[in-house]
């Protein structure tokens, strides 16, 4: 838009801000003005309309209230045409061809209750509980004992180091004693909402392996990615945001971004990943503010985004002024190489990438410990939003996470833990493909991490195999829960978590599941709090 056809009367009992505001929202509602383009710095206006830049505040001010404006932090302010809190899809732009996925206000959910009464009223988080107890009640009232549970998506507890960590903490301990003795004890005080510095600038050397090393300012200690992903939720998500988001995708994120009001922007996956293409499509037609992803050991598929495709996100991000947030759990577990792969990061010029990485496997769970970078005023903000409910994180975990994972013996133990869980991989994909790729099963291609998504045969719905495997011994997960968006092909998918099982207790699921999976086709099944379904 040319900023100078604007013009404004001095003589008008209308305030100037007023007068400027309302030209802007007009621009912006007969598309003289795009939504998502840039408005000129508030001082440029002193040259254009000869006005102080109070006014030209003035007036942005207006627009963001009234929806036609978003400030992006470091980036400045964009046009925005506004949409409703929740809106209809007939209020909508026209539905988008039948390869883009259509937008949704909300998520939805199967009309299957998963033998839950009140699914309607459930969680996603509260759904993958009561779903692992309905597998663990129907196994024991069909007199089982010895259930294969394979829902957890956590690491395998024989590889926890409690030692090494006992010793990480007495090191901690020591290294904190010794300078309370040459600095006093005022770091025992509230700290920076940042956390330990010492451990920052451990972790700014440790990110460097994935291809950038942020300044150790640009870091944020959270308790682990949920933390992270409710920080950033509150900080840059609102009622009525778009929100691009692989699907399926991790369960909690989702919750957590629901709860802010966003409207979902659904990515099918491939074995390459969310495709660039269709960022774009979207991109260009809703405008969306952020983009999820979990590029390596995707949640819960295990798939992983290619290199070439992570350049190109961060190219859209910055063509289309979106934020990515990156989700990096697994890196450290990638199968197909010794090397680490890229981070989205690494590629950001444009500061338009929010990392985050949590250190719950790569230790065990019980250590909630994580970070989050960004380019230094977006840190500022999500700082300070965190010292509302967290004024920082436990010193004496940072600096022992520190004095466990800063040392070669840590880096051979993630190679080795790497081996194991590998070798559990090709167990699972081995079982699948015995028992269940003759049944008319598909899975997706797990590259790295822990999960892989169970595709079944058209006619079976995964709330009925999931109760089906119980009777027959093994807890597996719907996958309708894992999904931003819901239609029908979606509902044949299970979650199948590995890491946790040997390779034989492995290859046993996978014969049961067979063994569930044609007594199926063999009978009706009745799963209970649900219609009877006749599979022929």
């Amino acid at each position: 838009m040319d900023f100078a056809k604007i013009k404004l009367d001095k003589t008008d009992s209308q305030p100037l801000y007023r007068q400027l505001a309302e030209q802007l929202k007009k621009a912006i509602r007969q598309g003289d003005l795009r939504s998502g383009e840039k408005l000129p710095p508030i001082r440029a206006w002193k040259e254009t309309l000869a006005i102080s830049p109070v006014t030209a505040t003035q007036a942005y001010e207006l627009l963001g209230e009234d929806g036609y404006a978003v400030g992006q932090v470091g980036r400045g302010t964009f046009a925005r045409l506004p949409q409703p809190d929740k809106p209809a899809l007939a209020s909508l732009p026209p539905a988008p061809p039948a390869e883009v996925p259509a937008v949704t206000p909300r998520s939805t959910f199967p009309a299957a209750s998963f033998g839950f009464p009140d699914y309607y009223k459930s969680s996603r988080s509260a759904l993958v509980q009561r779903a692992s107890n309905a597998s663990i009640g129907r196994h024991q009232g069909a007199g089982g004992s010895d259930l294969i549970i394979l829902t957890s998506g956590g690491p395998a507890q024989e590889l926890f180091k409690i030692d090494r960590w006992k010793t990480a903490m007495q090191l901690a301990g020591e290294s904190l004693e010794r300078e309370s003795q040459l600095y006093g004890n005022a770091q025992f005080q509230y700290g920076s909402a940042l956390g330990d510095p010492a451990t920052r600038q451990w972790l700014a050397g440790y990110l460097s392996r994935f291809g950038f090393q942020p300044d150790p300012d640009e870091i944020l200690l959270t308790t682990g990615s949920q933390q992270t992903l409710d920080i950033l939720s509150r900080v840059l998500a609102g009622p009525g945001d778009y929100m691009l988001v692989e699907s399926p995708s991790y369960v909690s994120a989702l919750e957590i971004f629901e709860n802010r009001g966003v409207n979902w922007l659904p990515l099918p996956l491939d074995d390459q990943g969310i495709s660039p293409e269709q960022v774009e499509r979207l991109a260009d037609r809703y405008r969306p503010r952020l983009l999820y992803t979990i590029p390596t050991a995707q949640s819960p598929t295990g798939i992983t985004l290619s290199t070439e495709r992570r350049k190109q996100l961060v190219e859209l991000a910055d063509r289309y002024n979106f934020w990515i947030i990156e989700d990096d759990t697994c890196n450290e577990y990638y199968y197909e190489s010794d090397a680490f792969l890229p981070a989205i990061k690494s590629y950001d010029r444009a500061e338009r990438v929010i990392y985050l990485k949590s250190f719950s496997k790569l230790i065990f769970p019980a250590v909630r410990f994580g970070l989050v970078t960004a380019q230094k005023p977006l840190m500022e903000r999500l700082s300070e939003a965190k010292a509302v409910f967290d004024r920082g994180i436990s010193l004496p975990l940072a600096r022992a996470v520190m004095k466990y994972a800063g040392t070669p013996v840590f880096e051979r133990e993630v190679s080795a833990a790497r081996q194991v869980y590998s070798e559990r991989r090709a167990a699972i994909i081995a079982g699948f493909e015995a028992e269940l790729a003759p049944l008319g099963c598909s899975w997706s291609k797990c590259e790295a991490g822990f999960s892989l998504q169970l595709t079944l045969p058209e006619d079976i719905r995964s709330d009925e195999f999931h109760l089906a495997a119980a009777e027959h011994g093994v807890a597996v997960l719907p996958g309708p829960i894992y999904y931003p968006v819901l239609n029908e092909s979606r509902l044949n998918t299970v979650r199948v978590s590995f890491g946790d099982n040997a390779p034989e207790r492995l290859r046993e699921a996978c014969r049961r599941l067979g063994l569930a999976l044609n007594a199926l086709r063999r009978k009706t099944f009745v799963p209970s709090g649900t219609p009877v379904i006749t599979v022929v």
